[in-house]
């Protein structure tokens, strides 16, 4: 009897802490999936099929522009994953633009940034891209989330290779194998 109450005591405070590691910051908005919801190239295809209707996308951030009242997200798309994380790669079913009423700092909404937008698809807008003419559809931002940036590692992240190798000889003698030793 005595050991069940530490038991039970243990088992709680393990569930808290394995429950509070699977707690997430993505906004639940952003992370469920829109039923029915269309992608960028079906949406370029029939736009007035789509016009008004709510839309999750994500990709990567091309260009800001800050105008009088509104925020213009130019974004190439890219599939979203479970999370509503797009997913990179080197296909892609086109650009939208996403508008928002409020200030988006340039220098934190840049170039090469992943965002996930949710919105109602406004229209389209043709804008040339170098020389060819690009049909945008643009949607009125109700959601948004900006992906925190990926820490890349370098060499100076890991330890030296020969701190796991245990024939390098600049270790002391005790860490090579017994074997080495016998002749």
């Amino acid at each position: 009897m005595k050991l069940i109450k530490p038991l039970i005591i243990s088992g709680w405070f393990t569930s808290i802490i394995l429950m509070s590691g699977c707690s997430s910051h993505i906004p639940p908005e952003i992370s469920h999936t829109l039923n029915g919801a269309p992608s960028v190239a079906q949406v370029r295809g029939q736009t007035d099929a789509y016009i008004s209707q709510k839309i999750r996308w994500g990709g990567v951030i091309l260009h800001t522009e800050n105008k009088h009242n509104t925020s213009r997200l130019t974004i190439i798309a890219f599939p979203l994953n479970d999370n509503g994380k797009p997913n990179t790669s080197d296909q892609s079913p086109g650009r939208f633009i996403a508008i928002t009423d409020e200030f988006l700092e340039p220098l934190v909404y840049n170039r090469d940034r992943e965002i996930t937008v949710i919105g109602t698809l406004l229209r389209t807008e043709t804008h040339k891209v170098d020389e060819f003419l690009y049909k945008y559809p643009v949607i009125q931002i109700d959601h948004y989330y900006l992906w925190p940036l990926r820490q890349e590692l370098t060499d100076a992240d890991y330890p030296p290779y020969w701190w796991y190798n245990p024939y390098y000889s600049r270790h002391p003698p005790h860490f090579y194998p017994r074997h080495y030793f016998r002749r």
